[in-house]
Order: C-alpha cells, then sequence, then structure tokens
C-alpha cells in the first residue's frame, strides 16, 4: 500500500508541478547546513525623550540550503529565515537616551534581557514579486557597561510561502523597531522604551540574496510547534510535534546554536550543560528509517534564567 501511496503522490506533485512550474519533482536524502549572510548598517533611533542613538546594526541572515546550492529554497515550499542582529555603540549616549538624560543614577549600568523585543522589516524582491515581511526578535540577556555596547538579539521571520518563480529574490532591509525595557542593575525598572530606527542616508540597503529552485522536493514533513515546556538555569526541556512521511519515523536530531547535539526517538528532549542567563537557538529535523531527513523545522530562540 506504500508503495501506491507513494507513485501516487509522485504522480499528483509531478502534475501540479507540470501546471504551474515545468519542473521536476525529486527525494533527497536530507537538507543542509544553513548558509549565513551578513552585512553592517548604520540605524538613527529617535527616543521619545528627544535623544537620537545612533547605533551600528551588524545582521546576519541565516538563509536555508534547501536545495543543492547555498542560500536556496523550493518552490512552493515553506521558507524559514533566521535573523541575528547585534546592536553597538557608546554605552553613555545608550544609557542617557533610555533614562532620560545624564546622571540618572545608571551607577552599574543598565540590563537588556527577553523582555526587550525587536521586529526588523525586509522586502523581497525578485521573479515572485515584490513581498514584505518583519522578523520578530528577543533581546539576549545583557549588561550595558564599559566602553561599548553590544546588545545582541535573535529570532527569525515568520513562515514565508510567497516564492513562486524560479531565480533569485534579493533580501533589502527596512526599519528596525525597537521595545526596550532596561532596567538598573539593582533591579529597578526604568519603563519602556519604543522606537522607530531608520537606515541612515548614503549605504545600501541589500542583505543578501535568496535562490529559489523551480522544483518540489519529497522529503519527511519538517516538525512543528516546538516549545520550551521547563528549564532551570543550566537545562531546557523541550517538546514538539511531528507526523510520518511515506516511512515510519525514525526519530529526530537536535541542534543546539547550529550544531548537532543530540538524537532522540521522542518527540521531545531535555538540553543540559547550558549557562545561565544565556540565549540559544534550537531546531528540529525529523529523521525517517529509511534514512531520508525533513528540513529544520522553525527555529527557537529561547533563554535560560539566572541562578
Amino acid at each position: 500500500m506504500r508503495s501506491t501511496s507513494r507513485a501516487r503522490r509522485f504522480a499528483i506533485r509531478s502534475l501540479v508541478l507540470g501546471l504551474f512550474c515545468s519542473g521536476a519533482v525529486v527525494a533527497v536524502a536530507g537538507p543542509a547546513a544553513a548558509g549565513p549572510v551578513e552585512a553592517g548598517f548604520d540605524y538613527r533611533c529617535a527616543l521619545p525623550n528627544g535623544h537620537s542613538l545612533p547605533v551600528r546594526a551588524q545582521v546576519k541572515g541565516g538563509l536555508p540550503d534547501d536545495t543543492w546550492k547555498p542560500n536556496s529554497t523550493a518552490y512552493g515550499d515553506y521558507t524559514y529565515i533566521d535573523v541575528d542582529v547585534s546592536l553597538g555603540g557608546d554605552p553613555a549616549v545608550l544609557g542617557n537616551g533610555l533614562s532620560g538624560g545624564p546622571g540618572n543614577g545608571l551607577g552599574g549600568g543598565l540590563r537588556i534581557d527577553g523582555d526587550s523585543t525587536a521586529t526588523l522589516g525586509a522586502t523581497f524582491d525578485g521573479p515572485s514579486g515584490t513581498h514584505t515581511a518583519e522578523a520578530g526578535l528577543t533581546f539576549a540577556p545583557t549588561r550595558v557597561g564599559g566602553s561599548g555596547f553590544s546588545l545582541r538579539a535573535a529570532g527569525g521571520f515568520p513562515a514565508l510561502m510567497f516564492f513562486r518563480r524560479a531565480g533569485d529574490h534579493v533580501i533589502r532591509l527596512g526599519d528596525l523597531e525597537l521595545s526596550l525595557r532596561p532596567e538598573l542593575a539593582d533591579g529597578r525598572p526604568l519603563g519602556t522604551i519604543t522606537t522607530t530606527c531608520t537606515l541612515a542616508p548614503g549605504q545600501g540597503d541589500v542583505l543578501g540574496t535568496l535562490w529559489v529552485e523551480g522544483i518540489i522536493i519529497e522529503r519527511p514533513v519538517r516538525p512543528t510547534g516546538l516549545h520550551v515546556t521547563a528549564s532551570t538555569p543550566t537545562t531546557v526541556t523541550l517538546a514538539w510535534q511531528s507526523v510520518p512521511w511515506w516511512f515510519e519515523t525514525r526519530g529526530h536530531d537536535v541542534y543546539l546554536d547550529g550544531v548537532k547535539v543530540a538524537f532522540v526517538p521522542e518527540k521531545q528532549t531535555t538540553l543540559t550543560g547550558l549557562a545561565p542567563d544565556s540565549q540559544h537557538r534550537v531546531k528540529i529535523v525529523t529523521r525517517d528509517d529509511r534514512g531520508f531527513a525533513s528540513s529544520p523545522g522553525q527555529g527557537l530562540v529561547f533563554a535560560t534564567p539566572p541562578r
């Protein structure tokens, strides 16, 4: 029965693809590693207190490698793009801007953590047309002090489904929206600061290029619903959903910060040995009993609590 189902699925996929893009249906053993693209951009952030905060944003896009070339996705498939942003600049400017000016009892500095969020706008322009999307990010736990600051935020775009034609699609960055909830070193909150950061004039806005292949790739279904069920300063327990493909599921590869750290037959796992008050990204890949692997599911960014 499974062979008949497989043949029928190939036939249906072939018919659909022939009608829409005259491509080919293929099966592959597994995904390649993600191919990041990275560039630096100058932003200026207008704060509610009248200060203008200049920041340097180093933006890294974790593009998929879902076909046979770097930074590529298959026609008609969900496309997930990770985003990492590092914001750097003068801590005095940051402290004064967030607290309302100099001399406001900053003392040992400021703390920014996962209560602070950001969204990064982008435009995808290519044969599929021009489309916009926003990446949601959360900030890593950070204490601001010393001669410079670096705030790190991580997240990604939601599932993108508008790549309908083969070819290069250029990724152009837009506004960076910040919602910061800083606190003093002793834990006193400074309220919520929201600001729109715009690209400084006279520079480019291109982050990178995503290649869309005019094919439909048959492979195990991506796992979904990845979430944290429990955490301690050094451990996190994760759970997710997955369904069989043509063949029975053998288990799941677990990737932590881009490195495979476990293979588990269940739909859950506990990661140990993590640093307290640290941020991580985890992804899950489903693998069947014939050795075929899914593309990675959508990444989950989480932070461990402090001790």
